[in-house]
C-alpha cells in the first residue's frame, strides 16, 4: 500500500466517525432541540424586521398620497395648458391649411404661367436660332466674293484694289539709264521732204557743212479702199434663151463684193477686239472717209462665214486635244435671246476649243473631246466630268476659296485654317518642283491631310453644322471622298493643281458676250464659239500674224454643198457654195 491509498483510507475513516456522531445526536433529540432554538431565533428577528418594514410602509404610503395629490394638481395644470396649446395649434393648423390651399392655388397659377413662359421661351429660342441661322446664311452670301467663292471678280461690287507687291524703287516709269535703247524701226519713205536751210546756217565763217544728213521720219496710217473691177462680155444663148457670160473669180458674186482684207478687219474688230456691230461699221466708215459703209448684217454674218471656212483648223485642234495626256475642261453660261445655254471649254494650253451646248450635264459633253478622252481631266468638281477620262484632278484654287469662306463663317473651328495652310504649302511646293514633288514629301502631305480631316470630324461632332450654313461641313465631306482627286498633282508632274487655264479662256468668252455681242440664236453662239477656238489658235502661234491668218481663211473657197437629183436614168450633180 502506497502513501496515496493510506491517506484516502484515513480520510474516509474520519468522515465515517463524524457521520456516526451526527446520527447519534439526531437519535437522542439534541439536534432537534438545537435546530428549533435556532429557528425561533430567526423567526423573532424576522418579525422585528417585518414590523419595521410595515412602519416604513405606512409612512411611505402617506407621503405617496401627498405626492400623488401634488402630481395630480400639476397634471391638471399641465392638462389645461395642453388644451390651451392644442386650441392654439389647431387654430394655427387651420390658418396654415388655409394658407396651403391659397399657396396651392397660387402655385398652380404660377405653374401655369411658368409653363406658358417656358413655351414662349422655347418658341422664342427656336425663332432666335432660326434668325441667327438666317443671319449666318445672309452674311455668308453677302461676304461671297471672287476670293472665297466661284463668283467672278466682275460681279463683285466695290471689290478691293489688287495690290502691287513689287518693291518700290522711286524711279520714274519708262526707260532707265544704262538700259539698252529700243528705237522705233525706220521705214521706207513714201515721200521725202527737204528741210530748207536756215539763213543763219549759211554763214560760212561760222558754220561748215559736215556732209551728213540728219533723217527723221513721221509714220502715219491711211485706210483707203482698193477697188478691183472685173469686166466680162455678155452673150445671148439662143438655145436656152438667156444671157450668159464668163465665170467671175470665186467670191465675186454680187455687183459690189468685199474681199478678205476688209472682211478680216471687220471680223477682228467685232469678234477679237470687243467692238459692237454698229461701232465696227461706223469706225470703218469714218477711217475711210465714208468710202466704205458695211452693213451690220454683213458684219454679223462674217462669224458664220469664218466658221465654215476654218473647218481644217477646227479638226486639227480637236485631234490635238484628244492626243494630249492632260486636258482642262470647264463650263460657263451664255444667254441667247434671254435663255440660258452652256459653253464647254476644253484646253491643254497649246489648243483651246469652245463648244456651244443647249444644256449642261452629259448632253452637253456629247461631240466634245471630253466624250472620248482617255487621259486626265482637270475641272472644278463638275459631277458629270467624273464619268469621262481615266483620272481627275480638282481645281485646288476653288478649294482655297471655299476654305476661306468656311473660315469667315465658322470662326470657332480650326480645321479649315489648317487645311488652307496645307493646300497653299502643297501648291507652292509643286510650283517649286517642276520635275515633281518628292515621294517622301508627298507622303508627309497626305499624312497631314488625313490628320486635318480627322480634326474636322471631331470638331463637327462636338459642334454640328447649322442647317443654314453647311458649306464648310459639305467641303469636309468632299475632301474625304475626293482625297485622291485633290492630291493627284503631287504624284503626277504633268497635272496642274488648278483649272485656271480654262478659267482664263472662259473669261474671254464672257467678256465678249457681256460687252460687244448680242446673241439672238443658238446657231450664232455655235459659230461664235468655233471662231473663238480658231482665233485663240492663231493668237497662240507666235510665228504667225493674226490678221494675215484670218485673211487667209476668208480667202478660201466656201465649203461646197452637193445636191443630187435623179431624173429617169440620168443623175445630175448640182454643186454650189454653202451659204
Amino acid at each position: 500500500m502506497n502513501n496515496g491509498q493510506h491517506f484516502q483510507t484515513t480520510s474516509l475513516s474520519y468522515r465515517l466517525k463524524a457521520a456516526e456522531r451526527e446520527l447519534e445526536a439526531f437519535r437522542s433529540g439534541e439536534a432537534y432541540v438545537k435546530l428549533r432554538s435556532e429557528y425561533e431565533s430567526v423567526i423573532r428577528s424576522q418579525n422585528i424586521a417585518i414590523k419595521k418594514l410595515q412602519k416604513e410602509r405606512d409612512s411611505f404610503s402617506f407621503s405617496r398620497k401627498e405626492i400623488t395629490r401634488q402630481w395630480m394638481d400639476v397634471l391638471e395644470d399641465v392638462q389645461k395648458e395642453h388644451e390651451k396649446e392644442v386650441k392654439r395649434l389647431k387654430k394655427t393648423i387651420t390658418e396654415l391649411l388655409d394658407m396651403i390651399v391659397s399657396l396651392k392655388n397660387r402655385n398652380a397659377e404660377l405653374d401655369s404661367k411658368r409653363k406658358k413662359a417656358l413655351e414662349d421661351y422655347y418658341e422664342t429660342a427656336v425663332k432666335l436660332e432660326d434668325a441667327q441661322g438666317v443671319i449666318l446664311k445672309l452674311t455668308a452670301q453677302v461676304n461671297h466674293n471672287y476670293e472665297n467663292s466661284s463668283m467672278p471678280s466682275s460681279k463683285c461690287i466695290g471689290r478691293k484694289k489688287i495690290t502691287n507687291n513689287r518693291e518700290k524703287t522711286g524711279k520714274k516709269p519708262g526707260g532707265q539709264k544704262g538700259h539698252p535703247h529700243h528705237p522705233r524701226k525706220p521705214m521706207v519713205p513714201d515721200k521725202i521732204v527737204e528741210i530748207k536751210t536756215e539763213e543763219k546756217l549759211k554763214d560760212s565763217s561760222r558754220y561748215v557743212p559736215t556732209g551728213n544728213v540728219i533723217v527723221r521720219q513721221t509714220v502715219g496710217i491711211a485706210i483707203v479702199p482698193v477697188v478691183t473691177e472685173y469686166h466680162a462680155l455678155e452673150f445671148y444663148d439662143k438655145k436656152k434663151g438667156r444671157n450668159v457670160h464668163s465665170a467671175f473669180p470665186a467670191g465675186v458674186t454680187d455687183d459690189v463684193n468685199y474681199d478678205e482684207s476688209i472682211k478680216a478687219v471687220l471680223f477682228l474688230l467685232n469678234s477679237r477686239c470687243n467692238v459692237s456691230l454698229e461701232k465696227t461699221a461706223q469706225f470703218v466708215c469714218d477711217v475711210t472717209d465714208g468710202a466704205l459703209s458695211p452693213s451690220v448684217g454683213m458684219i454679223s454674218g462674217l462669224c458664220r462665214e469664218f466658221s465654215l471656212r476654218s473647218g481644217k483648223e477646227q479638226d486639227s485642234l480637236f485631234k490635238e486635244l484628244l492626243d494630249a495626256p492632260v486636258m482642262h475642261v470647264d463650263g460657263t453660261a451664255a444667254r441667247v435671246n434671254g435663255d440660258n445655254h452652256s459653253v464647254v471649254v476644253c484646253s491643254n494650253g497649246a489648243a483651246t476649243m469652245y463648244f456651244a451646248r443647249e444644256s449642261k450635264g452629259h448632253a452637253g459633253i456629247k461631240e466634245t473631246p471630253v466624250e472620248t478622252f482617255g487621259g486626265i481631266l482637270i475641272h472644278d468638281h463638275e459631277a458629270c466630268f467624273y464619268s469621262y477620262g481615266s483620272d481627275h484632278q480638282e481645281c485646288m484654287v476653288h478649294i482655297e476659296r471655299y476654305l476661306k469662306d468656311s473660315i469667315e463663317n465658322e470662326k470657332n473651328l480650326s480645321w479649315n485654317k489648317q487645311m488652307l495652310e496645307l493646300v497653299q504649302e502643297m501648291i507652292h511646293e509643286n510650283n517649286m518642283s517642276p520635275e515633281g514633288v518628292a515621294d517622301e514629301k508627298t507622303a508627309a502631305f497626305e499624312a497631314r491631310h488625313d490628320a486635318i480631316v480627322q480634326t474636322a470630324a471631331k470638331e463637327y461632332e462636338d459642334e454640328p453644322p447649322s442647317d443654314y450654313y453647311r458649306d464648310g461641313y459639305n467641303l469636309y465631306l468632299r475632301m474625304v471622298k475626293y482625297k485622291h482627286n485633290h492630291l493627284l498633282f503631287l504624284s503626277n508632274p504633268l497635272v496642274e493643281p488648278d483649272n485656271n487655264l480654262c478659267e482664263r479662256k472662259a473669261r474671254v468668252l464672257k467678256g465678249k458676250i457681256n460687252q460687244a455681242i448680242s446673241l439672238r440664236s443658238f446657231e450664232h453662239l455655235s459659230y461664235f464659239c468655233e471662231c473663238l477656238s480658231v482665233l485663240d489658235h492663231f493668237a497662240a502661234d507666235n510665228e504667225g500674224n493674226l490678221y494675215k491668218s484670218v485673211q487667209e481663211v476668208f480667202r478660201r473657197e466656201k465649203p461646197v454643198k452637193i445636191n443630187v437629183e435623179i431624173s429617169g436614168t440620168d443623175t445630175v450633180l448640182d454643186t454650189q457654195a454653202a451659204e
